[in-house]
């Protein structure tokens, strides 16, 4: 696997930010205003690129650490036309959180509420699909699902969400597949706030919807390998669970598509002493988490 070399002593001039563009020097470790951490911003300042915001977002549990760091570590290998180089070694911190869980045949912790402590990745995705090779630095922090619900609540309780949000090109909006089966009406609520943030902290009510403006959005279903509804058919799944959220991407996000991935071949559910349920990974098959960063690059 090829990564990047970078140097974090090698920048001393004054940088802004690539999250809220607050000026940063070369003591900093993060953001003041928005606690984006220098090595990332560094990064992105040392290719002297625009970064491409995907933002892998959703509610508690639905699965967004383990799909992130799978996704990295299957964009290193190359699949689907699509091969990722990551840029600096704090982008392989979250695949290889994520890929010795699993290989220990248990998940990952989840992700703690402080944005400081959020693990992010620059990744250089070369797609080439089409005859004119497409190159991008995807750049994605690892936000805790809390986080967002929270920031959801009380907007600006969370800076790092409402500014990456805000300059996000494409969402990929996570679903746990189960959930969504038991608790539709939860999730498509979670769902239609989620969407009328994005719509807010992009300023889409003011515009015409064009396909150029709006940011494009895949809604993926995780965890499909438990839930054979949502693997066999996502697009319509979505209609019978979350008619509300269909609706409202119909009207606002020209640009959405709908998808079902696994990360896991096979798991068994576990229970302690006191009853408590858990579900534990047999071992490691990815399904279907590949298409959805594709479908978004394409789109973006």
């Amino acid at each position: 696997m090829t990564t990047e070399t970078y140097d974090p002593q090698s920048t001393d001039e004054i940088i802004l930010c690539v999250c809220c563009n607050a000026q940063m020097d070369a003591s900093d470790d993060f953001c003041e205003v928005c606690h984006t951490p220098a090595e990332i911003t560094r990064s992105i300042a040392k290719r002297n690129v625009c970064p491409h915001f995907i933002s892998v977002v959703g509610p508690s549990n639905a699965g967004k650490t383990v799909y992130l760091g799978l996704l990295l570590d299957v964009l290193c290998g190359g699949a689907r036309f699509l091969k990722g180089v990551p840029n600096g070694a704090f982008s392989l911190r979250l695949q290889e959180q994520v890929v010795a869980a699993l290989e220990d045949r248990r998940f990952p912790e989840k992700t703690p509420n402080e944005s400081d402590l959020w693990k992010w990745l620059h990744c250089v995705v070369t797609d080439s699909s089409k005859r004119k090779v497409k190159q991008v630095d995807f750049v994605a922090p690892d936000f805790a699902g809390e986080a967002i619900a929270m920031e959801l609540e009380h907007p600006g309780t969370y800076p790092a969400v409402s500014h990456i949000v805000e300059r996000t090109a494409a969402f990929l909006l996570l679903c746990d597949s189960i959930e969504v089966r038991d608790n539709g009406a939860r999730e498509d609520l979670f769902a239609m706030k989620l969407g009328s943030y994005i719509s807010q902290q992009q300023g889409l009510s003011h515009l015409d919807k064009s396909q150029d403006l709006t940011p494009a959005v895949a809604v993926v279903f995780t965890k499909s390998d438990t839930c054979p509804e949502a693997e066999a058919n996502p697009k319509r799944f979505m209609e019978n669970n979350m008619p509300r959220f269909t609706d409202y991407c119909e009207q606002n996000f020209p640009r959405h598509e709908v998808f079902s991935a696994s990360v896991v071949g096979s798991s068994v559910l576990m229970s302690n002493s006191s009853g408590a349920m858990s579900r534990l990974p047999l071992h490691i098959q990815p399904r279907g988490v590949i298409e959805p960063l594709h479908w978004a690059i394409q789109n973006s």
